[in-house]
């Protein structure tokens, strides 16, 4: 991983979805870039520490439930810094709906994915979603 901080930040309490995320990111090169928090407490103090990089993260993947912190709320704090307001946010939930999906967007999200659950494929979704931020988005020197 580089030492300024990852390119990927995957913001998610269950450790399930989480080792089907990773074992999807290493499949594809990917896992080297990506730190994995439990909650967005742990995303915020993490940013925080590392505020001094010249580098941003080029995608958060948040979970919307979480303890302690959870994605709506860190998502109101990645909005409310300058550091943070312009990192795209993917919310990748396991809810799908409408409500949810409209309170993210208000909030500021970028995307929002539902989690999906595909056996042959597992976490594949996600490797889209994070390819896209990685090789296909465009953002301001």
């Amino acid at each position: 991983m580089d030492p300024r901080g990852a390119d990927v930040l995957l913001v998610d309490d269950d450790p399930n979805d989480v080792a089907v995320a990773m074992r999807a990111f290493r499949n594809h090169a990917l896992e080297g870039r990506v730190r994995v928090f439990r909650d967005g407490a742990e995303l915020l103090d993490y940013l925080a520490a590392t505020a001094t990089h010249p580098r941003a993260p080029k995608v958060i993947l948040l979970d919307l439930k979480m303890p302690r912190l959870d994605g709506r709320a860190a998502l109101r704090a990645l909005r409310a810094r300058s550091e943070t307001r312009h990192v795209p946010v993917v919310v990748v939930s396991s809810s799908d709906r409408e409500s949810d999906v409209r309170d993210c967007y208000e909030l500021g999200a970028n995307s929002f994915v539902v989690k999906q659950f595909n056996p042959t494929s597992p976490g594949a979704y996600l490797v889209e979603t994070v390819r896209y931020w990685l090789d296909r988005n465009e953002v301001p020197a």
